[in-house]
């Protein structure tokens, strides 16, 4: 094995058990706080305010690591910290407590995505980039099944927030791991060419004016004052930014009654960790065996993907009748629904993800991938609030149904990409 190769799988013994503790982290937070009594709409300001926390500081972070060139000791930095934090997770006891430990949880993860994804490329020296973010995104998910095996077992003999004591351990052994493993690339993306692969780059060197340009206070009262954002001419990462807003809001609006529905329709803890792992094993599979074949066409594939997704949300919109009708092996349906809805997101994300990279002038591709997330975390921010009130109010079909609207008006924004 060359020397680069080692390197790769030796960093990547970081990444699994970070990965057991936050990957995890917003099933168990979730289950802690229905056992605390929370309903559908405080699920949805827990879950609002660490997408807010992720949205202010995702793209700082990533700022961050671009300017100082140094990714390793800011990854490092978060590794570190989130095992405190999880064990505070452990000891709360009230719903509003386990609201402000998650917002503060995400200070911390909300830098770890942007850092480690341009850490990996700038690693691979721009040779096969594409290969080396799916099989990062494979390291992860595989991170994310240990830790839903592990606390499934466990959470069958003991009470859910134990669990978070097997989070802070991991967080802390990824911390040494990584101190030991991790390097700073000789000279980062950041100050050296990076060839764009299946993409056009006529615009990449134009600097954008990425979807939060237009959220600018002063900009956000002139534009209620007189429009100002015409879609014919925004550039193509606007476009996908704006795509992947409208888009995740109908997303986060149903994930938000996903659990919820699930404990409503009786299935226990431990199930519902299971069901998480093996969602998280379809996802692992697919980023290795699926994801390196859809290479073209990724405007098609991506309306497909859309299509597909609304159409196990609306399969959720019809769950609720087994509550009325209950069913001994009703876990099936949700286990099947969220076994497909992950595989489509490996197909939707990784297309999503390498053309914002092609698209992000030189200098600025961390922070690219941080306003993406960004962009995300205010989807979840309004899609987590608004669903939960409407699903607290109006029920699992209603707003099932409503989400898989929203996420459908994706396809004319997408129609609009000049992508290939």
């Amino acid at each position: 094995m060359r020397q680069e190769e080692k390197f790769e799988v030796r960093w990547y013994l970081s990444i699994v058990p970070l990965n057991m503790a936050i990957g995890s982290s917003g099933i168990l937070t979730t289950l802690v706080a229905l056992s605390l009594g929370a309903n559908v709409a405080d699920l949805g300001v827990m879950t609002a305010a660490g997408a807010a926390t992720t949205i202010i500081l995702s793209s700082v972070w990533g700022r961050l690591s671009d300017s100082s060139g140094n990714r390793k000791n800011f990854l490092l930095l978060f590794f570190a910290a989130l095992g405190p934090i999880f064990l505070v997770l452990s000891m709360t006891n009230y719903v509003l407590q386990l609201i402000i430990i998650y917002a503060l949880m995400a200070v911390f993860t909300s830098g770890i995505a942007p850092i480690a994804v341009m850490y990996t490329v700038e690693n691979c020296k721009a040779k096969d980039w594409q290969n080396s973010l799916a099989r990062y995104n494979s390291v992860t998910s595989l991170g994310t099944i240990f830790g839903l095996v592990a606390n499934t077992v466990v959470a069958t003999f003991f009470q859910t927030h134990w669990l978070f004591y097997i989070s802070s351990a991991m967080c802390f052994i990824a911390a040494s791991v990584f101190w030991i493993t991790g390097r700073e690339p000789e000279i980062t993306l950041e100050r050296h060419h990076f060839p764009i692969i299946h993409f056009r780059d006529a615009e990449r060197f134009i600097s954008p004016k990425p979807f939060f340009h237009y959220l600018h206070m002063q900009r956000l009262m002139a534009f209620v004052r007189k429009p100002q954002i015409d879609v014919r001419r925004l550039k193509p990462l606007q476009l996908l930014f704006l795509a992947c807003f409208v888009h995740w809001t109908g997303i986060f609006f149903y994930g938000v009654g996903q659990t919820p529905l699930m404990k409503d329709l009786g299935l226990s803890d431990s199930v519902i960790l299971a069901i998480n792992a093996l969602t998280n094993v379809a996802s692992a599979v697919a980023f290795i065996k699926i994801v390196p074949l859809m290479k073209h066409d990724h405007k098609r594939l991506l309306k497909n993907v859309v299509v597909s997704r609304v159409g196990l949300i609306l399969g959720w919109a019809t769950l609720p009748i087994f509550l009325v009708r209950p069913f001994s092996l009703v876990f099936v349906f949700p286990m099947a629904l969220s076994v497909a809805f992950t595989i489509f997101y490996t197909l939707i994300w990784m297309p999503i993800m390498t053309f914002a990279i092609s698209q992000a002038p030189e200098h600025h591709k961390g922070v690219v991938q941080g306003e993406l997330l960004s962009v995300i975390a205010l989807a979840n921010v309004v899609g987590s609030t608004i669903g939960g009130l409407v699903i607290t109010y109006f029920g699992y079909t209603v707003g099932f149904v409503l989400a898989a609207l929203i996420a459908l008006l994706m396809i004319p924004i997408i129609s609009r990409i000049d992508m290939i």
